[in-house]
């Protein structure tokens, strides 16, 4: 009968091919983190941009249309919209944005988790009708759509801003 000898060597912490595993499995551990971070990222992006391309579309609805009923005021408006013909505002509808809740524009525009601030302002950057709230300090995602329109022949810009 043969007997069979173990070795007393012992294994050896840093030998050649525990460091290379050891490398190895570091570089894919730090791979993974940050392709995880990226993607994290990217969605982040995306869905920015699908909120701020639905906030343009609600601009839009404000600037290009005159809203429903056309002669709307602020208690039998269904839908907001302040042209009489695009990109040029009535001030009477303005007028009457401006007198409505700031819970009822949200509602209407589907906007009620947020807060928003509506302006316009002339050529010199005179604030001429504003609503809303101007306390977006510390938020962490603030979203601002401008549009360049046209009041009593003029030129203007509406900001609307949501965060």
């Amino acid at each position: 009968m043969r007997m069979i000898q173990l070795s007393s060597n012992k294994g050896q912490l840093f030998a050649p091919d525990f460091i290379m595993a050891t490398v190895i499995f570091l570089f894919i551990l730090v791979t993974l983190q940050v392709n995880n971070y990226v993607i994290r990222e990217k969605i982040s992006n995306e869905e920015d941009m699908l909120y701020y391309d639905s906030l343009t579309s609600k601009s839009d609805i404000l600037v290009l249309y005159p809203g429903y009923p056309k002669c709307w005021n602020k208690t039998n408006v269904e839908i907001i919209g302040l042209a009489d013909k695009p990109n040029t505002l009535n001030k009477t509808k303005i007028e009457n944005f401006a007198s409505m809740s700031d819970s009822k524009i949200k509602k209407m525009l589907n906007i009620e988790d947020k807060s928003f601030y509506f302006v316009i302002r002339d050529s010199d950057d005179n604030v001429l009708y504003d609503k809303g709230s101007t306390s977006w300090g510390n938020s962490e995602k603030i979203f601002v759509v401008k549009r360049d329109v046209i009041i009593d022949n003029k030129g203007a810009e509406m900001r609307f801003i949501v965060w």
